[in-house]
């Protein structure tokens, strides 16, 4: 008799626990797939962008490395890395600095200059004015390679040629401007007091 009883509070457990398990499995169910639209949706819009043919929008999306070249106060060559950021309410070129580097950016480009370039880059530093060297990995290996590639050759230029550095093989194209974006803030007040005499 008591077991005929507690059949009925058995059965009500029995079910609120095989409710749960289903609400839970749905909940990661539904989890997983708000994920899956997520990571859907930020494809198709990488996809878009690198196919809209507003060649800015792949940079957007993937940036190739760039770095400024140029003569010094002293004449010697000097680079520095640059990325897109934002700058008061515009996006803008700006360098990356760090300890190893000037306030704005600028170091010794001895050993950069001497990197296995195929063809050389000889007299690309300009005298008087900056030059810019976009690269990326010459093997593409995963979506966002390709896309950096692909970003290279729309605003920068195709291909020039190739340099390795740690083992890696990179593309190479050398332009005088900067697509898109303003170029970086002039240089230092003393930077350019020091090449002209003042």
């Amino acid at each position: 008799m008591a077991a005929a009883q507690f059949a009925p509070i058995a059965a009500n457990i029995g079910e609120q626990v095989g409710g749960d398990a289903l609400e839970l499995t749905a909940g990661v169910e539904a989890s997983t797939h708000a994920q899956q639209n997520a990571e859907k949706k930020e494809e198709d819009a990488r996809q878009s962008a690198m196919t809209s043919g507003d060649t800015c929008n792949q940079l957007e999306v993937e940036v190739p490395d760039v770095i400024e070249l140029r003569r010094g106060a002293a004449g010697a060559p000097e680079y520095r890395e640059l990325e897109i950021g934002d700058s008061l309410d515009q996006r803008q070129w700006l360098p990356l600095a760090d300890s190893e580097t000037t306030p704005d950016g600028w170091r010794p480009a001895v050993n950069f200059l001497q990197m296995d370039f195929s063809p050389p880059l000889g007299a690309v530093v300009p005298e008087t004015a900056s030059t810019y060297l976009a690269y990326t990995p010459s093997k593409v290996i995963t979506a966002a390679d390709g896309d950096r590639l692909t970003a290279m050759s729309t605003n920068f230029g195709p291909p020039v040629g190739t340099f390795t550095w740690k083992g890696t093989y990179y593309h190479y194209v050398v332009t005088s401007t900067l697509p898109c974006f303003p170029p970086p803030p002039e240089r230092l007040a003393q930077d350019v007091s020091a090449r002209s005499g003042f």
